[in-house]
């Protein structure tokens, strides 16, 4: 308490020295005014010793002054202001003894009285007062006692009054300055208590409000927010504004979930969404609206291909790795956008927008589809190749085409991988990114790829050494036990030997049912057919898992090259391959399509690679032509 007691009189007394601070500084300004003139007034009037006394104190009192007024301006206490002023009163004092020793004047008397005011004037603090009055009356006696006893009476009642008078100044100018300030302090602890309980008041409703608008699990605006920008944007549309919805679904989200659980999906979640936020700037209004669904606002005022080419490039910023408690997950998005209309109501804009998104999934994910015309048109070929696959012939209109997968240090050729083309009578030539999509959402994959493994197995005797061939399986595939069983039908009618066969897997093949495929693939395996796992490190991949499933390569997506610039790309492929290396397995990096790629896949340790820089995939000719004069691999690195 006493502790609190002294904190708080420090602080009174800080608080009135800082009240003081003009007044004494006006007091050094004004004595070095006055003594800078007085010191030319000596030079002007006086000579020999008088001068030489008199110019000397005043000039020092003028130079004290300055100093004094310039070391007030800084932040200084109280104790230092007590001694500056000090200081300036006793050579002020002096000034005045200086003055009468030169020339004795029983009227320079009164110089003392009012200097006993003027430094009650000037004290900061009851203490100095007195010493600075203490000061002038020790002055005026000093001088008085030249007079007669009666005269010193009469000057001891006048230095009395003169003490008395200048104590009551000091009590009491201090007394009110003290009263001004705490009433200043008061008033400013009202005003700042008021400020603090109003600010407090809406922080929390504006907390409240962002609670209500916000969701809780990605920071981002939620479905509520949503409503109320496609309200404003539907304003700016009656405005003959161009502006868009946006409807965002991951892809692979679920089999994230499903496989790590739910909180790797819900730091996912997280991370999709701060690449949001950094992707979407005062033009765009981003909503998280559902599990794994977004909205979009976009204010650009662009027309079709602005918007379709600012959506790609969010998909491409969402589809980079994500590496979430020591795994790298790959997903991807889906856009559907339609255009606002200020006539249509919030229901139609969802539905157009959603039936955007539904087409961009149909059209193999990963993709902006933008609600017009051109829907009908697609809808119409999607039809148009059902229906041709539904009448096709595969082991005729099927084509095989091989692409070759190099061993880095054997510079051979250690496996190839067999691809389907697909030449419709009635259609033409349709690329494998449509038809095979297709083949899969009818159930006539099964078909497609029975043909093409019979066609591999059939070219097998074709190559003078045979080298094994890599046949894929899709997820239907995989998960279809009647397929696996016509699969090793035709391999026990051909007496192929197992290990001229491999099957490729891809990661999502194994996603929709881990059981039945694991158990699949077990079969294929115990029969001495190398597995290899397809677009490894692009969305499920963890060490656990993989150490239960028959892996006997690992062929590292080629998305991780699309950045080589990076120095975290080699990292994250020296981590796959350093993967693949403890799993005991093989790895191919693929999409090997330039002498740097290629310097890169040696540098991380890759065993095999495959790519463009070998060449396009090759007909049976081609493919058995390249094997007898292979590329020398120590000549791209």
């Amino acid at each position: 308490m006493e502790q609190q007691s002294q904190d708080s009189l420090r602080t009174k007394d800080a608080t009135i020295a800082l009240a003081y601070k003009p007044i004494i500084r006006g007091y050094f300004a004004v004595a070095a005014a006055y003594y800078g003139i007085m010191t030319l007034t000596h030079f002007w009037l006086l000579e020999g010793s008088s001068l030489a006394l008199l110019a000397s104190v005043s000039s020092i009192a003028f130079i004290a002054a300055l100093i004094a007024y310039h070391l007030v301006g800084r932040d200084i206490h109280i104790a230092q202001l007590e001694i500056l002023t000090n200081t300036i009163n006793l050579l002020v004092v002096a000034n005045v003894l200086a003055a009468l020793h030169v020339e004795f004047s029983q009227l320079k008397l009164v110089y003392f009285i009012m200097m006993a005011m003027i430094f009650a004037f000037a004290s900061v603090s009851m203490r100095q007062a007195m010493i600075s009055i203490g000061i002038a009356l020790v002055g005026l006696f000093s001088q008085a006692i030249r007079y007669d006893a009666q005269s010193q009476i009469m000057h001891g009642f006048v230095g009395f009054a003169a003490a008395i008078s200048a104590v009551a100044i000091a009590y009491f100018l201090r007394r009110a300055i003290g009263l001004a300030i705490a009433d200043r302090q008061q008033a400013d602890h009202a005003r700042a208590y008021a400020e603090t309980r109003l600010a407090e008041a809406l922080e929390l409703s504006e907390k409240m409000r962002l609670q209500s608008m916000s969701d809780s699990l990605t920071g981002l605006p939620n479905r509520r927010a949503y409503y109320d920008k496609l309200t404003e944007g539907k304003l700016e549309a009656a405005k003959s504004r161009t502006v868009w919805l946006i409807l965002l679904d991951l892809d692979g989200f679920k089999a994230v979930n499903d496989n790590y659980g739910h909180l790797m999906g819900d730091e996912l979640l997280k991370s999709v969404a701060d690449r949001l936020r950094s992707h979407c700037t005062k033009d765009a209004h981003v909503s998280r609206i559902g599990g794994d669904e977004f909205s979009i606002i976009y204010f650009g005022d662009a027309h079709e291909i602005s918007v379709e080419n600012w959506c790609s490039s969010l998909l491409d910023r969402l589809a980079k790795t994500y590496l979430i408690e020591d795994r790298l997950i790959r997903i991807s998005g889906s856009i559907g956008c339609c255009r606002i209309s200020s006539e249509d109501p919030d229901s139609t804009l969802m539905q157009k927008a959603d039936f955007a998104l539904l087409h961009a999934k149909k059209s193999g994910k990963n993709r902006v589809v933008l609600f017009e015309g051109r829907h009908a048109e697609k809808a119409a070929e999607h039809f148009m190749i059902e229906k041709a696959l539904r009448a096709a012939d595969f082991d005729r209109e099927i084509e095989l085409v091989f692409q070759p997968q190099y061993h880095i240090d054997r510079q051979e050729v250690v496996c190839v991988e067999t691809l389907a083309r697909w030449n419709s009578p009635s259609i033409g030539k349709i690329g494998p990114e449509q038809f095979i999509r297709i083949a899969e959402e009818t159930g006539l994959i099964a078909n497609i790829t029975l043909s093409v493994f019979k066609k591999a197995i059939a070219a097998l005797d074709g190559f003078d050494d045979p080298v094994p061939l890599s046949v894929n399986l899709s997820a239907n595939d995989l998960n279809s036990n009647r397929t696996i069983d016509d699969l090793i039908a035709c391999l026990d009618e051909s007496n192929v030997r197992p290990e001229l066969i491999e099957f490729e897997i891809t990661e999502t093949a194994m996603m929709t049912d881990a059981g039945r495929a694991t158990a699949n693939l077990r079969r294929l395996s115990k029969r001495g057919h190398s597995i290899a796992l397809d677009d490894f490190g692009t969305g499920f991949s963890n060490f656990s898992y993989l150490r239960t499933l028959p892996i006997d390569k690992l062929k590292v997506d080629r998305s991780f090259l699309e950045n080589k610039a990076d120095p975290m790309t080699e990292r994250i492929l020296h981590s796959l391959v350093g993967m693949a290396r403890t799993l005991e397995v093989h790895c191919l990096l693929e999409g090997i399509e330039s002498e740097l790629d290629m310097l890169m896949a040696k540098r991380v340790g890759a065993q095999s690679v495959q790519g463009y820089l070998f060449g396009m995939p090759l007909s049976a000719d081609e493919m058995r032509a390249l094997r007898r004069n292979p590329p020398l691999l120590k000549q791209t690195g």
